[in-house]
């Protein structure tokens, strides 16, 4: 399943990064999404968080053998947009991955070539899962996360300047960085984003394409990062 933000596409390079520090120690991700670098990351325990109430849901009920449906219609769509709180894993599930762009609510996603996005979503989650059936999921505030000492973490924020990644209310990208230097006293922590503070260091970065809209008039090029701290 895609997500608004998500790094599917530059999963397997960042999870690689990640591999080479975690292989027997606490990952802990405090953004997990739809999970693409977190179910690429080896580790002896998975720690993952997300705000999203109906993302949460998701995940713990197909961890739990929950059956997403392989067909959504539009008026499906709509009417589980309706009724979010009916069934919350379903409304997780066609909230993103029946959404263009993967867009929460962003409009019922369709083509031309008739493409099944719920199939999509469902097998690509499926995928995912087979990888994080022993993790631990939580739905919290990220800076509420018992992190054990000497954890890997990752961190995939909302970009600031960016479209939001759900209803979950404003971020502060201030009190974002001051935890950040707060939990890379006792972890090796990486924060993917396009912009730092000074005293945050590159380690890696790639340049790649986004598109936020449905006609293709808001695609732009951006340099994908992952920051620490400079030691």
């Amino acid at each position: 399943m895609q997500y608004l933000g998500g790094k599917s596409r530059i999963a397997k390079e960042i999870s690689n990064i990640i591999n080479h520090y975690s292989n027997d120690k606490t990952f802990v991700s405090l953004f997990c999404g739809a999970c693409s670098i977190e179910s690429m990351v080896i580790a002896e325990h998975k720690i993952l968080n997300d705000s999203h109430p109906y993302l949460i849901a998701l995940l713990e009920a197909v961890q739990n053998g929950y059956e997403m449906p392989e067909q959504i219609t539009k008026e499906q769509y709509y009417d589980v947009k309706t009724n979010p709180d009916r069934d919350m894993a379903l409304t997780g599930f066609v909230g993103f991955g029946c959404s263009f762009g993967a867009k929460w609510w962003g409009g019922y996603a369709a083509n031309n070539a008739g493409t099944n996005y719920a199939k999509q979503a469902k097998n690509s989650l499926l995928r995912k899962m087979e990888n994080l059936k022993d993790a631990e999921i939580l739905c919290d505030d990220y800076r509420n996360i018992k992190i054990p000492n000497d954890s890997v973490v990752y961190c995939d924020p909302p970009y600031a300047g960016t479209t939001g990644y759900s209803n979950t209310g404003d971020f502060s990208h201030e009190d974002f960085w001051n935890y950040m230097r707060e939990i890379s006293k006792n972890n090796i922590v990486f924060i993917s984003e396009i912009h730092a503070p000074d005293d945050f260091k590159v380690h890696w970065e790639k340049s790649i394409k986004r598109v936020l809209d449905k006609n293709k008039d808001n695609n732009f090029d951006s340099i994908e990062k992952l920051f620490m701290l400079k030691t």
